[in-house]
């Protein structure tokens, strides 16, 4: 039986932190450094593994020139 190949899309780049970052022009490094945030999670926000705290949902939103509700909204 042939080995089928899966391929599949990364999951960061369908949440809207990974749209806004890329739209800004900037690495998940480079939005950890002006939050003050650890990269990995960055990386655990973009992948859904975690969500953030109001505090960090706004910090995010002020570096990325968007509104948190862009970013959490409810539509997700």
């Amino acid at each position: 039986m042939p080995t089928q190949t899966v391929t599949r899309r990364a999951p960061e780049r369908g949440h809207p932190v990974a749209a806004a970052r890329h739209a800004c022009g900037l690495s998940q490094q480079a939005l950890a450094d002006r939050t003050g945030l650890a990269k990995s999670t960055i990386a655990r926000i973009e992948l859904g593994q975690h969500q953030p705290s109001v505090t960090v949902a706004l910090a995010l939103s002020r570096e990325l020139d968007t509104t948190t509700e862009a970013l959490f909204g409810g539509d997700r």
